[in-house]
């Protein structure tokens, strides 16, 4: 039976949170964790990975100090490349650390997550899922239940990949590699949410295309289909869209939500043509969303109230990470 730790306080000073990794994604969590008045450790794999000096309020750890940190850790994020997460997220649960924040995706495939679902302390392991925190996907949730069945959905997240890290020549980053890249990989955030609000999903085809502008080994885009139990659903993810566009649109006989992600904006649709629409300017600024869920990994743990986790924007748990893997198995294994 799964057990149910005491919640650290985020805003405990005492609150101890390692962050394992210290490229960009390592040192926002870190910035963000601070935010929350936890005492943060970044650790970085390789020296180079870090400046000489460490963010403001933020100690800078080595392979000499970074052990002993992250055994005494009341949260440690791990913020490596996705080939890493498995054995760094079980050398942590090893050492002590009471509680795991793994970077998304999880793991390569599901059979690379093996050794982490099989843990002692599987249960005590987040999975990054920020777009839970955001207030506009909280307000979608609401929505869905007025939808009613059948539901048909479209969600997609589409952009430029030269575009995410300018400074960098994309075909060296991780997501042109094989064996760690690729949308299925990196935009796993949206099958995670759709699986949120409509439940496990049964695949029925995919394509993934590997040829395009980028050149890269790993797919440049992915359409899948799948269904649950209510609801048949659509998906793009790619790298080579302009401009970047992200968002879902749910419709049924009862009328269509449609949530613009980069716009913050959600737009209910009723049945006779009236529209709602709300604009959720706090999710512009991506600091804040990973701030909510920063304070949720503190707040709660993975074996928490589910409605309580949905309500504090918390992450994903381990069970709901490896759900996502499955799926991208399936997809792989269907692409053609």
């Amino acid at each position: 039976m799964a057990t149910q730790e005491p919640s650290v306080r985020a805003g405990d000073a005492t609150a101890r949170v390692v962050i394992r990794g210290a490229g960009s994604i390592g040192r926002r969590h870190a910035d963000v964790f601070a935010r929350t008045g936890a005492a943060v450790g970044l650790w970085p794999v390789r020296a180079q990975a870090a400046d000489a000096t460490s963010p403001a309020g933020i100690e800078l750890l080595d392979d000499t100090t970074g052990p002993a940190a992250m055994a005494s850790a009341d949260l440690a994020v791990i913020a490596t490349t996705t080939s890493r997460h498995v054995a760094d997220a079980t050398t942590a649960l090893d050492a002590g650390s009471r509680r795991i924040l793994v970077e998304k995706p999880v793991a390569v495939d599901l059979a690379d997550a093996e050794p982490l679902r099989d843990h002692a302390r599987a249960d005590h392991v987040w999975v990054a899922a920020p777009l839970r925190a955001y207030a506009g996907f909280r307000h979608l949730a609401s929505l869905v239940p007025e939808l009613g069945t059948p539901v048909s959905a479209h969600v997609w997240s589409q952009s430029w990949l030269p575009d995410w890290r300018p400074q960098q020549d994309h075909r060296q980053s991780y997501s042109a590699r094989m064996s760690e890249g690729g949308p299925l990989r990196d935009l796993v955030h949206e099958l995670d949410y759709v699986e949120q609000l409509l439940g496990e999903p049964k695949l029925i085809g995919a394509r993934l295309e590997h040829g395009g502008p980028l050149d890269i080994e790993a797919e440049q885009a992915a359409t899948l289909l799948w269904s649950t139990a209510t609801a048949t659903i659509t998906c793009r993810l790619d790298y080579v869209t302009r401009p970047s566009s992200r968002g879902i649109v749910l419709r049924s006989p009862s009328g269509s939500v449609e949530w613009d992600v980069l716009l913050g904006r959600v737009v209910h649709r009723h049945g006779d043509g009236l529209a709602d629409e709300r604009v959720f300017a706090e999710d512009l600024d991506r600091d804040a969303t990973m701030l909510t869920q920063a304070r949720a990994a503190l707040e709660l743990s993975p074996t928490s109230d589910p409605s309580s986790r949905r309500a504090a924007g918390a992450p994903a748990t381990l069970a709901d990470g490896c759900s996502v893997l499955a799926l991208c198995d399936q997809a792989r294994g269907a692409g053609t």
